[in-house]
């Protein structure tokens, strides 16, 4: 295992480590965490195991693993960003929902 795997494997494990702990402290919901506890565990495979990863990307035209890594770390990044815009979107229609229901209900209450 070469210095670049362990460091890439620490690196990993410390953010998995960190995932739990918001997880454990309930400052990142369950339903969000999913895709970053899929981060570092992957990490963690690459790290043991780059040789079949390194022949992927070699076939699809990449002239290093770096530049495949690198590539679906912002494709996955995107796909986030993404989903976390798709929930914002549905908790602010919630809001306005709400807000409006209140409202109806103050003014019965007024009357």
């Amino acid at each position: 295992m070469t210095n670049l795997q362990i460091e890439m494997a620490a690196a990993a494990f410390v953010l998995l480590l960190f995932i739990v702990i918001c997880l454990k402290k309930n400052s990142l919901s369950i339903k969000n965490s999913v895709a970053w506890l899929l981060l570092p565990i992957v990490f963690i495979i690459i790290a043991i195991f780059p040789e079949p990863l390194t022949a992927f990307a070699h076939w699809l035209g990449f002239e290093t693993l770096a530049n495949f890594i690198f590539l679906v770390i912002i494709a996955l990044l995107i796909l986030i960003c993404f989903f976390l815009s798709i929930s914002n979107s549905k908790q602010q229609n919630q809001i306005t929902k709400l807000n409006q229901e209140l409202s109806l209900l103050k003014q019965k209450n007024k009357k």
